[in-house]
């Protein structure tokens, strides 16, 4: 007979099982020059994008396991289309956001920032895979887990909001292998997870993490675009950082006066009063 409660602890000892598979996975295998150096780029991409999937798949054998609801244990609410505009608005304000954080830790902690060569296109078609990959997949697993997932175990925990926020952005920030870009992807965690509370849903994290990476894809494999309008003149960077960051605040403004959501709620079958 299966268990009538979540046994949170284990859920998170799953997470972290997970995890530690999956990097394994990423560092012994995909970024294995002795293994994957001579693999056509679009085997890489279908290689990577099963390796992200199967991250997912010990959580969800949990959550059937103990019959539970997907839609409830990964926090997938649906959202209001007045709502949009605001996502959008923090989905391109943390874009340029976090190239102005990814500058300063350049010049401030003398990081070098390698380019990401594997998202660099060789090839036309494969950039349709690169897209389901990192605009569709990677929003999906990685916000399923980190602000589905693993901020929900943590509430049922009893951690404060800002506790499991800042605890969440910090393995999701680990999770990512770079020393270059950690202050950055930080930063991006605590915006995520301010996002995907307010909402008490996964959904809106899911679009602001596909707009970006779709942002990235696109600056990685269409420099011009950054040579010919951001760098055309000098003052133009500047400009389109500082506005974009008004727009961040906005947009996250915007959300935590607007969106009103209910936590309390009647028993239920997991015996839950007030459910964060």
């Amino acid at each position: 007979m299966m268990p009538r409660y979540y046994n949170y602890r284990i859920a998170l000892l799953i997470l972290l099982m997970s995890l530690i598979a999956y990097l394994i996975l990423i560092t012994g295998f995909y970024y294995n020059d002795a293994i994957m150096g001579n693999t056509p780029q679009a085997l890489r991409y279908i290689v990577l994008g099963i390796f992200e999937l199967l991250l997912l798949v010990p959580l969800l054998l949990y959550v059937w396991g103990n019959k539970k609801s997907i839609k409830h244990s990964f926090r997938i609410r649906p959202i209001s289309i007045l709502a949009f505009r605001d996502i959008i608005f923090v989905a391109v304000g943390m874009f340029f956001l976090i190239e102005l954080i990814d500058i300063f830790s350049e010049s401030v902690f003398q990081f070098t920032r390698n380019p990401q060569t594997d998202l660099k296109v060789l090839y036309p078609l494969n950039f349709i895979l690169i897209f389901i990959v990192s605009g569709l997949i990677t929003p999906i697993v990685e916000e399923a887990i980190f602000r589905g997932y693993l901020l929900r175990a943590m509430f049922r925990n009893k951690f404060s909001m800002p506790a499991a926020i800042i605890v969440t952005s910090l393995v999701f920030t680990l999770s990512h292998l770079t020393f270059a870009h950690a202050p950055a992807i930080f930063i991006a965690g605590l915006i995520l997870g301010f996002v995907s509370y307010s909402f008490y849903s996964i959904i809106p994290c899911i679009i602001i993490h596909s707009i970006f990476n779709i942002m990235v894809l696109i600056d990685i494999n269409f420099p011009q675009i950054r040579e010919s309008v951001v760098y055309a003149k000098s003052f133009v960077p500047w400009t389109i950082m500082i506005g974009s960051i008004i727009i961040l605040l906005i947009g996250l403004i915007n959300i935590k006066q607007n969106i009103k959501i209910n936590r309390k709620r009647k028993h239920d079958k997991e015996g839950v009063i007030n459910e964060e």
